[in-house]
């Protein structure tokens, strides 16, 4: 590896950590602003999945300076968490603009909010069956009020849906508890304005880092991957994610300075949930 090509590549990556370091700058100022005033509970849910994604930002800053200020041939740029933070960075904007949709009236928040709630409900299920003593389950409150809160956000998500005229397999499929967005991922990024190519891709790309994929690892030799001193495949692939999730995260942002700021910028105004 030359060193024009090393240097090539880390100025590559410096010029996309400096828009992305502002974008986080622009995130954080509408995220503090926000402390203290009140809310509504839609846009104090929608706050909190924007914190979440500003956490994600800044650790993977954390990341990228560390590497950049380490003495060369001992700093660390893992390039794998990179990655699977830039996943749930595009994860947590396609929620905070789902929660934070403008044009929803108070039925379909509402709808969004009980199929929410069943989805937690099954999930919770699902990994407490797995982790607790068949013996021990009926001592935890969450088994004693199971089959209650399941019939209660049931037959909400079955009147909502057929008062906003939803097709009965529709509705069907919402009952289940699978559902995290009404439509899908594909839709909700769709109602956010998404260009759903990029947003398929991009998805299915990071994918491979988050879940140890053949992608991530297969090629590792031809791609110079080092812990201590990484390729320029490693620099510029930390680029590619940075120009990833950038877009999501500055209209992300935009959208929270609209929703945010007053009970008054959310259109449905103050419900419980």
């Amino acid at each position: 590896m030359t060193e024009s090509r090393t240097s090539s590549a880390a100025t590559i990556l410096g010029s996309a950590q400096d828009r992305f370091d502002k974008a986080i700058q622009a995130a954080v100022s509408i995220s503090e602003s926000r402390i203290g005033v009140d809310h509504t509970g839609r846009q104090n849910r929608a706050l909190f999945i924007y914190s979440k994604l500003i956490s994600h930002c800044l650790s993977i800053k954390l990341i990228l300076d560390k590497y950049r200020s380490a003495p060369k041939g001992i700093g660390l740029l893992d390039h794998f968490s990179v990655a699977t933070l830039g996943r749930a960075i595009t994860d947590a904007s396609l929620m905070t603009m789902y929660i934070a949709q403008l044009t929803l009236k108070q039925k379909e928040w509402e709808l969004r909010m009980a199929i929410l709630y069943l989805h937690e409900l099954f999930n919770r299920k699902r990994f407490l069956t797995a982790s607790v003593a068949e013996a021990d389950r009926e001592a935890l409150p969450f088994f004693q009020t199971y089959e209650t809160q399941k019939v209660k956000f049931k037959g909400q998500i079955e009147t909502l849906a057929k008062q906003l005229l939803f097709a009965d397999e529709v509705i069907e499929e919402l009952v289940k508890g699978q559902r995290v967005f009404i439509g899908g991922a594909r839709s909700a990024a769709r109602e956010a304005g998404w260009d759903l190519d990029r947003f398929d891709f991009q998805q299915a790309y990071l994918s491979n880092w988050v879940h140890s994929h053949p992608v991530s690892f297969i090629r590792a030799d031809e791609q110079g991957i080092s812990f201590s001193q990484p390729s320029d495949y490693q620099l510029n692939f930390c680029a590619v994610v940075l120009e990833i999730v950038l877009p999501y995260l500055e209209t992300t942002t935009s959208r929270m300075e609209k929703f945010t700021g007053s009970v008054n910028a959310d259109p449905i105004g103050k419900l419980e949930g």
